[in-house]
């Protein structure tokens, strides 16, 4: 949608999306917290996916700073966009 709307409307869109972001204000429900929580009660830490479970974290300030980089630089229309063989990393708006 915000593709359809910056080509019909000459808007720059960026998309932004984050996933598992941590930091002093995070969710008590993450893993993080839990497992330093359990830590310091002396219980084991629980272990999901018979421990294949794999996750990245991202702190805040470093969400922060990716968010400004990107204000400062608004999406323009790549003039080299070939519609003909369309790339989902370029586009025409």
């Amino acid at each position: 949608m915000a593709h359809t709307y910056s080509h019909l409307y000459a808007v720059p869109t960026t998309g932004l999306r984050f996933f598992t972001v941590y930091g002093p204000w995070g969710r008590p429900d993450m893993s993080p917290f839990l497992f330093v929580k359990q830590i310091l009660e002396g219980r084991p830490i629980d272990v999901f996916n018979h421990g294949d479970h794999q996750r990245d974290f991202t702190y805040v300030d470093d969400v922060v700073e990716g968010v400004l980089r990107t204000s400062d630089r608004p999406a323009e229309p790549d003039p080299a966009y070939d519609p003909a063989r369309p790339d989902a990393s370029r586009s025409s708006a």
